[in-house]
């Protein structure tokens, strides 16, 4: 081995040691869609590794109080980017995002529209999920995630919304999502979250700008950052990040995005990488 192979050899093989924090998606990308069953391995290497000086995030699309329950064993001693982002808690460190006055209004005006079609829609804001009540079966599917959820009359009249989650049984066709970016992309970021899921939220108020704040809260840089996903709502928060992985079975617009493809998640990916990184501090 020539000596400047040999020092790219060693360079990479000490790539991580500089990892501070990292941040991983919760459904599909460590678990099933939906599901609450968490491998407890994840909680023995995250201790590890917070031992290290790491500090673990959970990012997701669900609910804080849905996420705290995945990972009830170690729910106190990690941080939170709830809510794709605009709920973000870590110890004292609280703040959250909604939509400008007016915005969300308009836009369950354009969803309600879609009601004849089979599609519905969950406005969230921090501790709480709402549905139609005239949506049963949705309203058994929200509480699979173990949220936080009330029935309501009128979704359109509630106030202080930071996410809207626009729901498909069948999943949501593409000419539904272009139309929507087409119409909402100016005032919010609007990108599929899982394969019934089309998300909205305010422009630039996205997984990606929660972690921003905790990089910046935290004193920590991109180069410090690794991050895990496996949907198109992943890629502001990969995309922070110099190690931004992406699971197996993500999408492909993840995929291009991302540093390295992991196997997919029914692999356990992201705890094959997370040991990884920790044999490397060790």
């Amino acid at each position: 081995m020539g000596g400047a192979d040999f020092y790219s050899y060693f360079k990479e093989k000490g790539q991580y040691i500089m990892i501070k924090l990292i941040v991983s998606d919760v459904d599909d990308t460590l678990l099933p869609e939906s599901t609450m069953d968490l491998n407890p391995e994840y909680f023995e290497v995250i201790k590890k590794l917070q031992e290290k000086g790491v500090i673990f995030v959970a990012a997701s699309g669900r609910q804080k109080v849905s996420i705290k329950k995945v990972f009830a064993p170690i729910q106190e001693e990690i941080a939170y980017l709830a809510d794709n982002g605009t709920d973000i808690s870590a110890g004292d460190f609280v703040r959250s995002m909604k939509f400008e006055e007016g915005d969300y209004a308009k836009l369950a005006q354009d969803l309600d529209a879609l009601s004849s079609q089979g599609f519905t829609y969950m406005p969230s804001m921090p501790d709480w999920n709402f549905v139609n009540e005239a949506r049963e079966d949705f309203y058994q599917v929200v509480l699979g995630y173990g949220c936080q959820v009330k029935k309501v009359p009128n979704l359109k009249a509630l106030p202080d919304i930071s996410k809207v989650s626009l729901y498909h049984p069948d999943g949501i066709p593409a000419d539904v999502e272009q139309t929507m970016k087409e119409r909402w992309s100016d005032k919010m970021d609007v990108c599929i979250a899982g394969s019934c899921y089309l998300d909205f939220t305010k422009k630039g108020c996205n997984k990606g700008k929660g972690l921003s704040l905790l990089q910046k809260h935290y004193g920590i840089t991109y180069e410090e950052t690794a991050a895990f996903g496996n949907a198109d709502n992943d890629i502001s928060l990969i995309e922070k990040a110099k190690y931004g992985y992406a699971v197996g079975n993500a999408s492909e617009g993840l995929k291009k995005a991302a540093y390295e493809v992991l196997v997919p998640m029914q692999e356990d990916a992201v705890l094959g990488k997370l040991k990884e990184i920790l044999e490397e501090m060790e």
